[in-house]
């Protein structure tokens, strides 16, 4: 009985919950969205919507980028420590995987495209975990 109570939320906590979901789900439907597209082939390689389709990928990106702002002025100073420490050692990652791909593209090693998704991805993923990994010890 006790354990449970301790876990119990605050009403700011659930306030910032919600205002975090909110914050990001219009980028992730948007990018949803622009995959299904792009993988279905609906709106073509060729031509000149090609520019205009390849650059509507960054309007959920700088989405992403006003959702992580926002939840960091709504944080509590140790919230912002934890996240900013998580935000450090995912930007290391990218770091790293970027000199490691021009390594690669000096060896002529892969295609370029896939190996700098891969590297944002791994380094999202870094991000997260070194998050929840953060946060767990002290719960």
């Amino acid at each position: 009985m006790r354990k449970r109570l301790e876990n119990r939320q605050s009403r700011s906590d659930k306030v910032r919950t919600r205002a975090w979901f909110l914050d990001w789900l219009p980028a992730l439907v948007a990018l949803g969205i622009l995959s299904v597209i792009s993988e279905l082939g609906l709106f073509g390689s060729d031509g000149s919507w090609k520019l205009f389709w390849s650059l509507l990928y960054l309007a959920p990106g700088l989405w992403i980028v006003r959702a992580v702002i926002r939840s960091l002025r709504r944080a509590d100073e140790y919230q912002r420590r934890q996240q900013l420490e998580a935000l450090a050692i995912g930007f290391g990652v990218l770091v790293m995987a970027i000199y490691a791909i021009g390594l690669l593209q000096a060896a002529d090693v892969g295609d370029l495209r896939q190996q700098v998704q891969i590297s944002f991805i791994g380094s999202i993923l870094t991000w997260i975990a070194a998050l929840l990994l953060k946060t767990a010890r002290t719960r």
